[in-house]
């Protein structure tokens, strides 16, 4: 058995499907299933969207029932630009795990996130040049890797993958390649813990066994389905806004809503009947925040996902959805908590990151989830 310790939703998903171009059985939980026979067991921790104290108390809880489940190994799933409380979880693994070294390689050279002499790049530009300098929780202000890890030089070795490496810390890989990747999984060993992103977790499966077809399933949407975009890249609102100019089916959280800190149960049930008003007429309705509406005040992140998902837990109880799709694991988090969902087994890869899972709570509802920095694919996004 593989298991996985993530620190968001759709970096798991992301990591389920991968294991499905590998023939994998998977299952991803919210909280351990110690006795589950999946061949790659993926817990989603959210520990990114949670303070720092909270977040190492789970990551400390977490570790230890993965320890007592004795898998053959346990990868650490980072965000591949080290969003997050990356070093101190490490930190936390190594010491609940006995070991004395992690190997850190967040890179992802197949989507243009590279790391080199100690810079990080997305398609060549250093990263706080990017959308992801406007990140609301984790602002990247350097492409310094030991600012963004937010840890001092000597804290860190950062080094090539040819280069000899201590034996015992954190050490973080750099890479241009895939082939780099693969370099840095012929250097771990049983001392070592994993710790990386999506390009790493590949290079680990193909390291193990030989990549298989890709198993049939439907990529067509379910409807009625109910889209939820918690993302902040330009990109994204972008889509959106496009969707509504055409006259498509875009449901903005109302103003009364966004600057409420305890809105009433009435505006949220008023918000409900325009969603459920649009999955009637479209079969399918997006729920969005209009950027305009929180730019002039000071409104935090975890609130917007919450009043997102406490609509969207009515717009369940009115309607039955057959798809559900989130932009965001932090959205995605709230959503499922609020609706007590909490085993998911991936089905199918409809795009790079973008993750469609059978939830085990209910029967015929799907869940498809992607990053939200990743685009959605063309035959998914269509209104």
């Amino acid at each position: 058995m593989i298991v996985v310790i993530a620190d968001d939703l759709t970096g798991a998903a992301e990591l389920g499907g991968l294991g499905l171009r590998y023939d994998l059985t998977i299952e991803i939980v919210t909280a351990i299933n110690v006795s589950s026979k999946a061949d790659l067991l993926i817990v989603a921790t959210d520990t990114r969207s949670m303070a720092e104290a909270d977040a190492l108390k789970v990551m400390e809880k977490v570790t230890a029932l993965v320890k007592g489940i004795n898998p053959e190994i346990i990868f650490k799933k980072v965000d591949s630009v080290m969003r997050g409380y990356v070093v101190s979880e490490i930190n936390v693994h190594l010491q609940q795990l006995g070991l004395e070294k992690a190997l850190l390689v967040p890179a992802n050279p197949a989507f243009g996130r590279t790391l080199t002499n100690g810079k990080y790049f997305i398609n060549n530009e250093l990263i706080h040049l990017t959308s992801f300098a406007h990140d609301p929780e984790f602002p990247v202000t350097s492409s310094n890797v030991h600012h963004m890890l937010r840890v001092d030089k000597d804290d860190l070795f950062i080094g090539k993958c040819d280069a000899e490496i201590p034996e015992q810390g954190i050490i973080v890989g750099e890479s241009l390649t895939q082939d780099d990747l693969r370099q840095w999984i012929k250097k771990a060993d049983k001392s070592t813990l994993l710790a990386g992103g999506a390009g790493l977790f590949i290079s680990l499966l193909e390291s193990l066994k030989q990549k298989t077809e890709a198993s049939n399933y439907s990529s067509e949407v379910e409807t009625p389905a109910l889209f939820v975009c918690g993302s902040t890249y330009d990109k994204s609102r972008r889509s959106i806004k496009k969707v509504l100019d055409n006259g498509g089916p875009v449901s903005y959280m109302p103003l009364d809503i966004v600057l409420s800190g305890s809105p009433s149960d009435i505006l949220f049930d008023e918000w409900a009947d325009e969603i459920i008003s649009l999955l009637k007429k479209h079969k399918k309705a997006i729920i969005a925040i209009d950027v305009s509406t929180t730019e002039a005040h000071t409104i935090t992140a975890a609130g917007l996902r919450i009043k997102k998902a406490i609509v969207v837990k009515k717009v369940f109880k009115r309607i039955a959805i057959k798809e559900l799709l989130v932009e965001g694991g932090s959205t995605a988090a709230a959503i499922i908590n609020r609706l007590n969902f909490d085993r998911f087994f991936p089905i199918g890869e409809l795009g790079p990151g973008v993750i469609k899972m059978k939830v085990d709570a209910v029967d015929d509802l799907f869940l498809t989830l992607k990053p939200g920095s990743y685009d959605w694919p063309a035959h998914i996004w269509n209104f």
